[in-house]
């Protein structure tokens, strides 16, 4: 057995903690055993998983095997998994983030057509200020020179002042009160806006999380690797010598006896 090929998590398969005793490990095999035979189990993989989980029964009730499987578990099987569910993790979490973006970016062009609407507004509100203005102005020119020649009109132009300035006074409220929502508008803007860039940072550290998760587990397997192959080799010379030894062992002990009698 190689951290090669091992690639399946018998404690996951069996349903059980790698803390489980041998009873627990037999009790849950002979429950899923019931579910899982293919007499019963009319799946079209129920004959695989019915052999997975004998697998893994005979991994982990053999004391020896176990204690082989464990090492290799924790060296791959266990960092494997805990890398897959932290990146799956980070990519709930960047799915997460992506709808509350799409939310966001939507209330932001809601709220930008609103302003635009205000603006128009606005100007359309200073539009008109400017236009009573300019008539204020060319009418009280009109109204003193009338009643420069009839003193007795003096009254009607103060009343028609008068009218003209609440309009002024209303109109200028409704600036006001224009700008108020457009400066209230902007600020809003310029919130979601910095929200949204705080989720697009937050978004690149996360895929930059998860590039470095996976690059660490590819340093980490080729590690991996590179300790089997030179684990090889090295049995491999030690079978070596121990088979020249062997060989010069059985030489001098063939030239001995041909010594002995006086060959």
């Amino acid at each position: 057995m190689s951290p090669t090929t091992v690639r399946n998590n018998y404690y996951a398969i069996l349903g059980i903690p790698q803390s489980a005793d041998s009873a627990t490990i037999r009790s849950r095999y002979k429950r899923l055993v019931l579910d899982t035979h293919p007499d019963r189990n009319k799946e079209p993989n129920a004959t695989a998983e019915f052999q997975l989980l004998q697998t893994a029964y005979e991994e982990l009730y053999d004391v020896d095997k176990r204690r082989e499987y464990d090492r290799i578990y924790r060296s791959t099987i266990g960092p494997e998994e805990a890398k897959n569910q932290k990146i799956a993790e980070l990519e709930k979490r960047l799915v997460q983030l992506k709808v509350e973006l799409i939310g966001l970016e939507t209330l932001l062009r809601n709220l930008t057509k609103e302003l635009v609407r205000l603006l128009a507004e606005g100007d359309s509100i200073k539009g008109e200020k400017e236009r009573l203005v300019r008539e204020r102005n060319s009418e009280e020119r009109w109204w003193l020179y009338i009643c420069s020649f009839m003193p007795g009109r003096a009254a009607e132009f103060t009343r028609q002042k008068q009218l003209r300035e609440r309009v002024m006074t209303t109109m200028a409220g409704k600036q006001r009160t224009k700008e108020w929502n457009i400066n209230l508008k902007l600020a809003e803007i310029k919130s979601l806006k910095e929200s949204i860039q705080s989720i697009h940072s937050v978004e690149c550290r996360t895929k930059v999380e998860i590039r470095r998760i996976e690059e660490c587990w590819r340093q980490l397997v080729i590690l991996q690797e590179m300790e089997r192959v030179l684990a090889e080799r090295r049995n491999q010379r030690e079978q070596a010598d121990r088979a020249r030894a062997a060989t010069q062992a059985n030489y001098f002990t063939k030239r001995n006896s041909y010594n002995m009698w006086g060959f």
